[in-house]
């Protein structure tokens, strides 16, 4: 979709994720990631260091990937030097892994004790019933992985990993994959079929402060690619949306507000949140149903449909001009994923949101993390809402 221009990348997957970690072991992915990213051992990560090469790194559910970007073709080397630095494991590595996992603590503890970290938790489990967890791992899971438990995953991720790459700007081929296929989305052991039905409620996370994070969930039924995407941009994290009249034009009630919207286990789901003052909790919870849900029952006009679509093409079309993008997109479409260019060619096709629609008979899944009084205002606003 962007211009050939010099410089390139390559994507280097490694096929497991924080998901594929057992039970005992939560954070293994993330703490493998750490060590093959620290540039005193060698590898990819002191090449790029050595050569100036941006870089990026994506822990996801199944899979975790290094991206490197380089002015010149010798980026094509990543793939190699991250595989010898994942086989290669001497005495100075556990001095390096004890650092690693007393770091890898202090950011577990960190992002637990975050407000947006548990508004998320919360959202997921008001919808599903039970909370992820965390893909740092926790104190205890963290200590037991020991330096035998790393060099292992080292070496299998150094024998699997597989190497995207997009064509050059000269017009020639970039590196071919090598590796096994990487899962689009695989079965999730970890959960039953139990868990994977929408339960909706409410979760309340009490804290001391002030204010509170609230988010309203609801699932939906989409059957036209890039229609929720465009829903999304209707709403609004912006002052284009409905989401800042409802909140901070007509009422001047939010501190702030985004929407976002989830495809999980083949249920697709739009979430709407605030930032507001403890008292106007169950005013802000209403008024997130009523955008929300009033959205999924009526479609916008004409007007604001295409004001919408314009904004979600030119974020997507944004992040194509990402120096990584190209070779994103070859990953994407490696791994049965749908490349942002073809989400492009959907979202223009669009003409209105007819055909998304809320899923009848579920409850909404309603989140806040603040005070005690929030969990009473809340079962009220949902006590009240026809």
């Amino acid at each position: 979709m962007t211009a050939q221009r010099p410089g390139h990348a390559v994507i280097v997957d490694l096929p497991r994720g924080h998901e594929d970690d057992a039970p005992e072991l939560r954070g293994l992915a993330a703490l493998a990631a750490r060590v093959l990213a620290d540039p005193c051992r060698p590898g990819a990560a002191r090449l790029a260091a050595d050569r100036g090469w941006r870089t990026r790194h994506q822990l996801e559910a199944r899979a975790s990937s290094f991206a490197f970007w380089s002015v010149d073709d010798d980026v094509e080397e990543a793939g190699a030097a991250l595989a010898a630095g994942a086989s290669r494991w001497t005495e100075s590595d556990h001095e390096l892994l004890a650092r690693s996992r007393a770091a890898q603590r202090v950011l577990a503890g960190q992002r637990a004790g975050q407000v947006l970290t548990q508004l998320n938790q919360a959202s997921h489990q008001a919808a599903w019933g039970w909370t992820p967890p965390s893909p740092l791992g926790a104190a205890q899971t963290i200590e037991n992985l020991s330096g035998e438990v790393v060099r292992e995953e080292l070496a299998r991720l150094g024998s699997a990993l597989r190497v995207h790459g997009a064509p050059r700007y000269d017009g020639s081929r970039g590196p071919r994959p090598d590796g096994p296929a990487l899962p689009a989305a695989p079965p999730q052991a970890s959960t039953s079929a139990d868990d994977r039905r929408w339960r909706g409620g409410v979760v309340h996370v009490r804290t001391t402060a002030e204010s509170a994070r609230l988010s309203v969930r609801l699932p939906c039924h989409s059957d036209r690619p890039g229609a929720l995407e465009v829903l999304v941009e209707v709403l609004g994290s912006g002052p284009e949306g409905r989401l800042h009249r409802a909140l901070r034009g007509e009422r001047g009630i939010a501190y702030g507000f985004s929407a976002g919207h989830w495809s999980q286990d083949s249920t697709n789901s739009v979430a709407a949140t605030a930032f507001v003052r403890a008292p106007d909790v169950a005013d802000t919870v209403r008024i997130l149903l009523d955008a929300v849900g009033g959205l999924l029952e009526s479609p916008p006009g004409e007007r604001e449909f295409e004001a919408a679509r314009q904004r979600c093409l030119a974020r997507l079309l944004t992040s194509l001009d990402d120096p990584f993008a190209a070779a994103d997109e070859v990953r994407r479409a490696a791994r049965g994923q749908t490349p942002i260019g073809e989400l492009v060619r959907s979202v223009s096709a669009l003409t209105s949101l007819d055909g998304l629609r809320a899923v009848s008979g579920r409850r909404p899944a309603v989140a806040v993390v603040g005070p005690d009084p929030c969990g009473r205002a809340v079962e009220e606003a949902l006590g009240s809402h026809p």
